[in-house]
């Protein structure tokens, strides 16, 4: 336990955490309610839903593995088997580097381009239902500033 002289929090201790605690009960539940309603219209994973729409707002709509990988939060062995399950379904398709063998693209075929798309303008309806107008786009705008400080401020480990 790291060493402080007082260790009764204050007042201002218990808002921040509780500010904090809303912070991502906000966004586990309205993710939650995103997902599910994903998952129902396409029958895809978080992860899965996740990768195509990545992939869709690429340009080329084609990522390395192991870019992709950390970008969703998973381990290169993770994210392999989301790759074998979006390929196995015709989604996507890997392609080697020409200059780096050691890099593989995974990239969208011809029906992930259309499922992507189709994913893209569904989960653009979803957030704008669930996200701006719940907040109004003024808010919504704040907060997804808010979100990139944070993002920028903190890599991912």
């Amino acid at each position: 336990m790291p060493a402080t002289q007082n260790h009764t929090p204050t007042t201002g201790d218990l808002d921040v955490i509780s500010q904090w605690g809303l912070v991502i009960e906000g966004f586990q539940n309205t993710n939650k309610k995103v997902h599910a309603e994903v998952s129902s219209a396409f029958s895809l994973e978080p992860a899965e839903a996740d990768t195509l729409l990545r992939l869709v707002r690429t340009p080329g709509a084609r990522m390395p593995m192991a870019k992709l990988a950390r970008e969703v939060a998973f381990s290169n062995g993770g994210f392999t088997k989301i790759a074998d399950r979006l390929a196995k379904r015709s989604l996507v398709q890997r392609s080697p580097c020409a200059e780096d063998r050691r890099v593989v693209y995974l990239e969208l075929s011809t029906q992930g381009t259309e499922t992507a798309n189709a994913l893209a303008c569904f989960v653009a309806g979803l957030v704008h239902a669930n996200f701006v107008e719940v907040l109004g786009k003024e808010r919504a705008q704040i907060v997804a500033e808010a979100m990139a400080e944070l993002r920028d401020a903190h890599p991912a480990l």
